[in-house]
């Protein structure tokens, strides 16, 4: 939550910026070519958790017990049916559970699983309404089994939304600075970004800039935040260009329009 920190510090505050523009980098991108696009880039995120208590005991005795094991595969299952079945594809989202963690020993029916996981959605409506349907879901199923299901949601980024005026500005520019193949329209991603946070009091945008190292194949190359991703970090001075300008042109006569 940088960007939210460094706002409530006073990033903002006097003088007001009026617009903001961001750049990063990727090596799945053509070296030096900018991508973005208008409205809706990144999804928001949230960390989801849940706790679901049954009732432990001898595994030769499960009838003596309420296992949450097989309560808690119940509720994965679920949540995948629920985001498959119930939100639009029109308006995704994505619910991905990435740690299930139970038990101690092989004859021992645990008395607790913990599951964790994150959620992405692209737009608010949609985050609030998967939300309520994470907490219901491990709720219900848990007491339909006779056990408790303890949901817990820990807020992350918002969505990350561009002002089609700055998206325009910041084409022209990448045109500008480097001809027509050097800006490409890109889908909506489920990746997040802490700039959403400023894009949520300003008008502005953020785009990517391939970095992709010579020789190499955009498409296979290790991605962000992988331990062997490489760059070619010539691309850098034309980020830098690309920032200078439109500051430059903003500053000179505003948005397109």
């Amino acid at each position: 939550h940088g960007a939210r920190f460094m706002i409530e510090d006073g990033l903002l505050d006097a003088p007001a910026p009026d617009a903001a523009f961001a750049l990063h980098i990727s090596p799945n991108i053509p070296a030096g070519m900018v991508v973005s696009r208008p409205g809706t880039l990144m999804a928001s995120t949230d960390t989801v958790s849940a706790t679901i208590i049954g009732r432990g005991g001898h595994a030769a005795m499960p009838h003596d017990c309420i296992d949450p094991i097989p309560i808690a595969c119940e509720i994965v299952t679920a949540l995948q049916t629920h985001v498959a079945r119930r939100v639009p594809v029109t308006d995704p989202a994505v619910l991905t559970i990435t740690k299930f963690n139970a038990g101690t020993a092989h004859n021992i029916v645990p008395g607790q699983v913990e599951l964790l996981g994150t959620m992405r959605t692209l737009s608010e409506r949609t985050r609030e309404e998967l939300r309520a349907a994470f907490v219901r879901i491990v709720e219900g199923i848990a007491a339909a089994h006779g056990a408790t299901g303890v949901a817990t949601i820990e807020p992350g980024y918002p969505v990350t939304v561009n002002d089609p005026r700055a998206t325009d500005l910041m084409r022209a520019v990448a045109i500008e600075l480097g001809g027509e193949q050097a800006w490409q329209v890109m889908p909506p991603m489920m990746g997040a970004e802490d700039f959403s946070y400023v894009l949520q009091k300003l008008p502005g945008a953020m785009a990517f800039i391939g970095v992709a190292p010579p020789g190499s194949d955009p498409r296979t190359n290790p991605p962000l935040h992988n331990t062997r991703m490489t760059i070619d970090e010539s691309v850098m001075a034309r980020g830098v260009a690309m920032h200078c300008a439109v500051a430059a042109r903003y500053l000179d006569g505003g948005f397109p329009g």
